[in-house]
């Protein structure tokens, strides 16, 4: 005799938990929530960088050759 796989039904449970709480947009706060009961929870970082140095757009009106192994202006 067959028995109910409880595992699968627990498991859709769980994913349609997870979709409901993810299209109201309480899915995160749960998240955070729970890693603080375990102790997992770290803050977010709010740190601003700034690249070191600045590498300007590539311009297609220049021509560039491509026979060379060297990237150049024609």
């Amino acid at each position: 005799m067959n028995k109910p796989n409880y595992w699968f039904y627990l498991h859709i449970v769980l994913v349609v938990i997870v979709l409901v709480k993810d299209y109201n947009g309480t899915l995160e706060n749960s998240f955070d929530r729970f890693e603080k009961k375990v102790g997992l929870y770290t803050e977010l970082d709010t740190t601003v960088y700034e690249p070191p140095y600045y590498i300007p757009p590539i311009q297609d009106e220049i021509p560039i050759d491509t026979t060379s192994t060297y990237a150049r202006k024609i």
